[in-house]
């Protein structure tokens, strides 16, 4: 039967952030143009800005610009983004970064640490991150942990994260006994794709591939603006490719093993040649043959894995993040040339621009976007 109710629901979910995403794109607008520039009414627009303005996310900066026809100027409103503050927590194998941001993502305060043995030592850490911040708890709407390995999202659940012998636990239902606001979490890679996506790409896209690459080697599918997770929570797990050679070389892979694709062009693997990733590209740029021959091999091996992605996905837009990726600026047009010889289907493959603090910013964009869907944002 058609449930008439929950449809007028969700239009009114979807009015509301229409309206709210066009506040904080436009800067200074008026009540009269949102309705004109969405299409609604403005007795629902008054009604959603009215809500918007009692939670403080939304203010009236003043009296706007006369129409042309010399009309009376409209009030404009204006996004506030510091009515609320979010956490992002980034777990490493060795290293943990904490961040928290207002509402557009401006970093108020970070710190990274070494990454702690036991989960209730890194809640403690968040206990003391937030006393520094100087931060109300009250004022923070939420907090997102991302976790080296494959997490069940929905009920917190840690499934396969070996990096951390942390075991099965359900992280939400221990963060409830720290914190009162809501805790998400997810994958790490994820997050990473998510903060990229949110404050490190040359404009918003709604449909990329992230490639996390560092110790070990990830990956990230957003698809129409949505974080594709996959059945068991798994999709991205593109260390886990394999082609024949791997088959020829007895290369599998095995629970608890580093990945086939892994073991080609992680940082584990560049290593082997004796020095850091970084002084690999280095040598690489200056034409020694061994560093020619290890790099040339990555970059093929990586090539050919991005176009595989592109004839299976279709994004727009490939990214490539991780430590290993801020090394990379020598070989990324070798990397582009060699994707479009190797398929028709066109994606832009751009490095990472955010570093280190992409995974902590994405689990921040997770939360607040987790809350505009509950409309408590």
């Amino acid at each position: 039967m058609y449930n008439r109710t929950g449809s007028l629901d969700l239009i009114k979910k979807i009015n509301r952030n229409l309206v709210l995403e066009m506040i904080r794109s436009e800067k200074k607008i008026s009540r009269a143009l949102i309705a004109k520039k969405l299409g609604l009414s403005r007795s629902t627009v008054t009604s959603i800005v009215n809500e918007l303005i009692k939670k403080k996310f939304v203010v009236e900066t003043g009296l706007g610009d006369s129409t042309k026809d010399g009309g009376r100027r409209g009030i404009e409103l204006g996004f506030n983004p510091k009515s609320g503050y979010g956490i992002g927590v980034d777990i490493g194998r060795t290293r943990t970064l904490i961040v928290l941001t207002d509402l557009d993502g401006e970093i108020e305060h970070k710190e990274e640490c070494k990454t702690t043995a036991t989960v209730e030592e890194t809640l403690d850490l968040v206990q003391s991150f937030i006393q520094k911040s100087g931060i109300e708890k009250d004022r923070i709407l939420g907090m997102g942990i991302g976790l080296p390995g494959i997490v069940d999202s929905r009920e917190g659940i840690l499934l396969d994260v070996p990096a951390l012998n942390w075991g099965n636990i359900n992280l939400i239902e221990k963060a409830k006994t720290y914190f009162p606001f809501p805790v998400y979490v997810n994958n790490d890679v994820n997050f990473a794709a998510l903060g990229e996506r949110w404050l490190g790409s040359e404009g918003l896209t709604d449909n990329m591939f992230f490639i996390a690459i560092g110790s070990g080697v990830g990956g990230a599918i957003i698809a129409n603006g949505e974080l594709i997770e996959g059945h068991r929570y798994s999709a991205g797990e593109i260390n886990c490719f394999i082609d024949r050679e791997d088959l020829a070389q007895n290369r599998r892979n095995r629970p608890g093993q580093t990945g086939a694709f892994e073991q080609q062009i992680s940082a584990f693997a560049l290593e082997k040649s004796g020095v850091s990733p970084e002084e690999l590209f280095v040598r690489y740029t200056r034409g020694e043959p061994e560093a020619a021959r290890v790099i040339n091999e990555f970059v093929q091996y990586l090539s050919i894995t991005i176009a595989n992605i592109a004839s299976l996905l279709n994004p727009q837009r490939v990214i490539i993040g991780g430590g290993v990726s801020g090394s990379m600026s020598a070989v990324i047009e070798d990397i582009r040339q060699q994707v479009s010889e190797l398929t028709p289907i066109r994606t832009e493959i751009k490095l990472a621009r955010l570093g280190r603090d992409a995974g902590g910013l994405g689990a921040v964009a997770y939360v607040f976007q987790q809350l505009q869907d509950a409309e408590d944002l």
